[in-house]
C-alpha cells in the first residue's frame, strides 16, 4: 500500500488525515467528499487540494451514495434533483436527449403505450414513459415547452380563422419557437431577443408588429373554464426581451395571454388552448402594480392588473381601425414605455 505521505498535500493535512485513521491512498479513496469534510478542522478548500492531488495521480474520492443526483440539463449535482417522468414520442425524446440533456440517455424507458406526447402534443402510437434526473427549475422549464408549443399553434389557428379572411395580406410568422436547450446553452449564448410572432405585411413587404405569447392555466375574463387569474405576472427578464425587440426593430409589440389547460388521456395528458387575450405596452405600464420575487424562485417579476387585457374581437377591430400604425406613431412620439420599476 502507498503511504499517504507520498500524496502532494501539506504536511499539516497529512497529519490530520493520519490522526483520523486515513494513512493510505486506498483508505482515502474509499471515502467520499462529504465524509472527508466531516473530519473536524478539514476545510472545504483543503478538500479541494486533496481532490486535486488525487486527480494528479489518476485517482478520486469515492462517489457519495447519499449525495444529490446530477441534473441532466444542468449537468451537475443539485440538491433538489429528482427522477422526473415525461411521456414522449421517439422524435421528441431524441430532441430532448441531444439538446436539453446534452446527449444523456434516459434513466428508464417504458414500453410504447400510445397517447399524447407531452412536447409535440400529437396523438401517436410510439409514445412511452421516459425518465431523467432533473432539478426543480429544469423540470419547470422542460414541462412548460409542450404548453408553449400548443399555445403557439392555438394562436396561429385563431389567426387563420379570424384575421386572415379579412386581412389576407397579413402573415403571422413564428419567430421564436420553443426549443429544448441545455442550461449551458441557454446561459452561455448571447441570444438575440425575439418575440414569439411577427406580423408581416405582404403588400408593403415589411414587418408591422410583434406578438409575445405567455401561457397559463387561468383565464382573464369571459370564460368559465378553469380558475380566473388574480393578477398577471411577467418576469423582468421577459419584459427586457420585449423592450429590446421594440427598440431594435422599432415595432409595436403586443402581449397575449393564452389559456392552456391539461386534459387526461390515460396514461398520458394532452394540452388544449381554450382562451386568448391581448394588451399593449402602454396598457402594461399603466396597470403595473409592482415588482417582487416570484414564490419559490430567485427571479424578479412584474405584477399587473388583469384589466389591461382585452378580448380578441377588439384586436380585430384594432386592425380595422389601423391600430398598429397609430400604436407605432404613439411609440415614436411618447417613447417606448417602461414595463417595470
Amino acid at each position: 500500500m502507498v503511504d499517504i505521505l507520498k500524496l502532494n498535500i501539506p504536511s499539516g493535512t497529512q497529519r490530520l488525515l493520519h490522526k483520523h485513521g486515513i494513512r493510505t491512498l486506498k483508505a482515502l479513496t474509499k471515502i467520499c467528499r462529504r465524509e472527508l469534510t466531516d473530519i473536524p478542522k478539514l476545510h472545504p478548500k483543503t478538500a479541494d487540494l486533496i481532490e486535486k492531488a488525487l486527480s494528479d495521480r489518476g485517482l478520486s474520492l469515492a462517489e457519495d451514495p447519499w449525495g444529490p443526483y446530477t441534473c441532466a440539463r444542468h449537468d451537475k449535482p443539485r440538491g433538489d434533483t429528482n427522477l422526473e417522468s415525461l411521456f414522449l414520442c421517439d422524435d421528441c425524446a431524441a430532441n430532448f436527449k441531444d439538446n436539453a440533456f446534452i446527449g444523456k440517455e434516459p434513466e428508464y424507458v417504458g414500453p410504447n403505450v400510445g397517447g399524447h406526447c407531452s412536447h409535440c402534443n400529437q396523438t401517436l402510437e410510439n409514445v412511452c414513459l421516459r425518465q431523467w434526473f432533473l432539478c426543480a427549475v429544469c423540470t419547470r422549464v422542460v414541462k412548460s415547452l409542450g404548453r408553449s408549443v400548443v399555445a403557439d399553434n392555438y394562436v396561429q389557428e385563431w389567426w387563420l380563422e379570424n384575421v386572415k379572411p379579412d386581412f389576407p395580406h397579413l402573415d403571422l410568422r413564428l419567430t421564436d419557437p420553443p426549443e429544448p436547450r441545455s442550461y449551458a446553452d441557454r446561459s452561455s449564448q448571447v441570444k438575440k431577443s425575439e418575440v414569439d410572432f411577427t406580423c408581416f405585411n405582404t403588400k408593403s413587404n415589411k414587418d408591422i408588429f410583434g406578438i409575445e405569447i405567455k401561457t397559463g392555466r387561468a383565464h382573464i375574463r369571459g370564460s368559465s373554464i378553469g380558475s380566473k387569474m388574480g393578477q398577471f405576472q411577467l418576469d423582468n427578464s421577459d419584459c427586457d426581451d420585449i423592450l429590446a425587440v421594440a427598440h431594435r426593430e422599432q415595432l409595436p409589440i403586443y402581449l397575449a395571454h393564452a389559456q392552456v389547460i391539461d386534459r387526461a388521456s390515460p396514461p398520458t395528458i394532452y394540452y388544449a388552448g381554450v382562451g386568448l387575450w391581448w394588451t399593449d405596452l402602454f396598457s402594461m405600464r399603466d396597470h403595473f402594480t409592482g415588482s417582487r420575487m416570484r414564490p419559490r424562485e430567485t427571479r424578479s417579476a412584474g405584477y399587473y392588473n388583469i384589466d389591461m387585457f382585452h378580448d380578441m374581437d377588439l384586436f380585430i377591430e384594432h386592425l380595422r381601425d389601423n391600430g398598429p400604425k397609430k400604436y407605432k406613431a404613439r411609440l415614436k412620439s411618447e417613447g417606448i414605455p417602461k414595463l417595470y420599476w
